[in-house]
């Protein structure tokens, strides 16, 4: 019977995981609950018995963590499979996102062959308001707003519209001025250094049960 994956848990599994040792299992379960992270869940309590629920609680014994070490040795290639193809749609979102970024400057383009100084400015007045108007809430947000028990709810407020001005707006004008290649860059780098990481583990892994073998009488 598959078992379903706690969205809450996720977020813990991964940094338990990297505990141990598990970097590849590690990062297929950093991130939102998707339909790859489930079957890589039923995977492994098909093939081990193991709820991956579990780590997050660190209820497993050192039994199960070996068996999820050599799960994670017996199926990289699965693994592995699975993170370049996660890498792959989030660098395909970036170009997307890049090309729509293209589009908004090509637009930008015609405007400042208008006649109207209005067209020709709007997007640097705009750009510069909202980023005074961000810096100035985060001012009254660290320096002046008053937190205390009372007004917890809207405490929780400041911290939603702070995440959507920081996350959002500023970080889109940002990479509309300046761009954002480092991330793409950083993604290619990342899947080397997984590819490095396995082939290193792997030969430890038959090191150890060449070790093994030769160990019995």
């Amino acid at each position: 019977m598959p078992i379903p994956l706690i969205a809450a848990a996720v977020s813990a599994i991964a940094p338990q995981l990297a505990q141990k040792g598990l970097d590849l299992l590690s990062g297929v379960f950093r991130g939102a609950v998707n339909k790859g992270t489930s079957e890589i869940a039923n995977l492994i309590q098909e093939k081990t018995g193991i709820d991956i629920n579990d780590v997050a609680d660190n209820k497993l014994t050192e039994t199960q963590w070996s068996q999820l070490k050599q799960f994670e040795f017996e199926y990289q290639g699965k693994l592995l499979a699975y993170r370049q193809q996660s890498d792959a749609n989030q660098l395909e979102y970036e170009r997307i996102a890049a090309a729509d970024r293209a589009s908004a400057r090509h637009m930008q383009e015609a405007a400042i062959g208008s006649s109207d100084p209005w067209v020709r400015r709007f997007i640097y007045i705009y750009a510069s308001v909202l980023t005074l108007l961000t810096f100035i809430f985060i001012f009254w947000a660290a320096f002046v707003h008053q937190y205390t028990a009372e007004n917890k709810d809207a405490s929780r407020v400041i911290d939603t519209v702070l995440g959507f001005l920081l996350g959002v707006s500023l970080s889109a004008i940002i990479q509309y001025f300046f761009g954002s290649s480092a991330g793409s860059k950083a993604k290619d780098e990342k899947i080397g250094q997984l590819g490095d990481a396995i082939r290193a583990q792997s030969v430890a892994m038959m090191a150890e049960q060449d070790g093994d073998q030769g160990a019995k009488p």
